[in-house]
C-alpha cells in the first residue's frame, strides 16, 4: 500500500534502562527519515526519556507495562492508523497481530515463528534471508549526526593509541573491567594501549572502574556522551559489545574486538567477525587480551582490514533504506 503524506504511524519501542537505548537510538534514526506524523508508544516511563529527541509534531503515550500494546491498539482503531513499527523484544508478535494493519518488527535473532505478513527487519551479519524481510547490515538504522566517514591512517598512529571501552547505557555484568583487566594482565598492551571508557547513564559500578584506570599512564573516563559518534577522542581501537554502539564504530572505523555480554550475544559477535567487521572474543580476560593483540599485530595488519571493511559495511544510510521499503509498501 502507499501511504499518503498526512498517514498516522505508531511506533512501540522499548525505553526501559534495563535493556539499554539500542531500540529507541534505530527508531530514532528512522524516525529522521520520515516525514510522516508519527504516535510512540513507550515502556512506563519513557515519555522523559523519549520527547527531548522526537520532532514538536509527535506524540508520546506510555504502556502499562514492557509488554503491554492495549493503549496502541486502541489508538489503532480509533485514528485509522496505518502503519505499526516495533522494536521491543517484550512485545509479542499476536498481539501487534490482532491490529490487523501493516506491521514493521525488528528482532536481531533468527527465528520463524513470525506473521507471515510482518516485515521483519534484521540487520546483524548473521541474518538469513527471507522474502518480504529487511536484512543484513545494509538495514541498520543509525543517526550519523551529520558526521561524514574519515579513513582512519593507522600508519601515522603515536602511542599509546586509544582503544575506545563502551559496553552500552548499562553493563549490567561490568564487561567494561573484564576488557580493562585484559589489557592490564599484558605490560605492553597496558603501554600501547590508552583505554578511552565510555560509560553508560545506567552504568552502577563507575568506583571500579576509575580505580582500574588509574593503573594505566594517560587513561580517559566518558559518562556524558550520548554515543560513539560523539566522543571527544578517535579511537581507531575498540573493545565493545554488539549493537547499535558497535554500528556507530564500524562507521567510525574502530577496529573492534567484540565481547558477548549475554548467550545471546556470541552469535552476533560471530556473525560480524565472519562478516570481517570484527574479531570475537570470549568474555575472558586472556581470550580478550589475545585478540587485542591480534589486532595490532604486524602494524595494525588486522586493525586496518576491520576498518575499511566496516565503513564499507556501515554507510549510514541503513535508515533510509528502511524508509523507503516501507513507503514503497
Amino acid at each position: 500500500m502507499r501511504f499518503s503524506p498526512t498517514s498516522n504511524f505508531l511506533f512501540r519501542v522499548s525505553t526501559d534502562p534495563a535493556f539499554g537505548t539500542g531500540h529507541t537510538a534505530r527508531l530514532l534514526a528512522l524516525r529522521l527519515c520520515l516525514s510522516h506524523r508519527v504516535t510512540w508508544f513507550t515502556d512506563p516511563g519513557g515519555r522523559h526519556m523519549l520527547s527531548p529527541s522526537i520532532p514538536e509534531q509527535d506524540s508520546v503515550l506510555e504502556e502499562a507495562d514492557i509488554t503491554s500494546v492495549e493503549r496502541l491498539q486502541s489508538y489503532a482503531r480509533e485514528n485509522a492508523a496505518e502503519l505499526i513499527v516495533c522494536d521491543s523484544y517484550h512485545v509479542a508478535c499476536d498481539d501487534l497481530r490482532e491490529a490487523a494493519i501493516k506491521t514493521v518488527y525488528f528482532c536481531d535473532y533468527n527465528k520463524d515463528n513470525y506473521p507471515a505478513n510482518f516485515t521483519m527487519i534484521n540487520s546483524q551479519p548473521n541474518a538469513v534471508p527471507k522474502f518480504g524481510w529487511l536484512t543484513g547490515p545494509a538495514f541498520m538504522p543509525l543517526t550519523i549526526r551529520e558526521k561524514n566517514q574519515t579513513e582512519v591512517d593507522f600508519k601515522s598512529l603515536s602511542q599509546p593509541v586509544n582503544c575506545l571501552v563502551g559496553f552500552g547505557s548499562v553493563d549490567t555484568n561490568n564487561v567494561t573491567s573484564l576488557a580493562l583487566s585484559a589489557l592490564l594482565s599484558d605490560e605492553n598492551l597496558r603501554n600501547l594501549v590508552r583505554p578511552i571508557c565510555l560509560l553508560g547513564p545506567w552504568f552502577k559500578q563507575t568506583e571500579e572502574v576509575e580505580k582500574q584506570l588509574k593503573s594505566f599512564p594517560d587513561a580517559r573516563l566518558i559518562t556524558d556522551c550520548a554515543g560513539v559518534l560523539d566522543m571527544p577522542f578517535m579511537c581507531p581501537l575498540a573493545i565493545g559489545a554488539p549493537g547499535v554502539s558497535h554500528a556507530e564504530r564500524l562507521y567510525a572505523g574502530a577496529a573492534t574486538v567484540l565481547v558477548p555480554q549475554i548467550s545471546q550475544h556470541e552469535a552476533l559477535c560471530k556473525g560480524w567477525q565472519d562478516e570481517g567487521c570484527a574479531l570475537a572474543a570470549r568474555p575472558d580476560i586472556e581470550d580478550i587480551a589475545n585478540q587485542i593483540r591480534a589486532l595490532v599485530a604486524n602494524n595494525f595488519e588486522k586493525a586496518v582490514k576491520i576498518s575499511r571493511r566496516g565503513q564499507a559495511v556501515i554507510d549510514g544510510k541503513g535508515a533510509s533504506r528502511i524508509a523507503e521499503k516501507i513507503l514503497e509498501g
